[in-house]
């Protein structure tokens, strides 16, 4: 995987760390719709950087079956 791949599922994973602690404050007490629809956005969101991160290891073992071994 190149560097600026790396890095940017690093970056997904700092985002992700992020949405899981917000996602543990909404855990206590009533929500407010607008809590309740802020948590959806964040469970979409993680759903999305849970498909690219997907994306990019299938994209690497692509790259990495393709490339000739000398």
């Amino acid at each position: 995987m190149s560097s600026s791949k790396s890095e940017h599922v690093l970056s997904l994973l700092k985002v992700l760390s992020v949405l899981k602690e917000l996602d543990s404050d909404y855990e206590g007490g009533p929500k407010t719709e607008s809590e309740r629809d802020a948590h959806g956005l964040r469970q979409q969101r993680h759903h999305e950087i849970g498909e690219e991160i997907k994306a990019l290891a299938e994209q690497k073992k692509n790259d990495t079956e393709q490339s000739p071994i000398v």
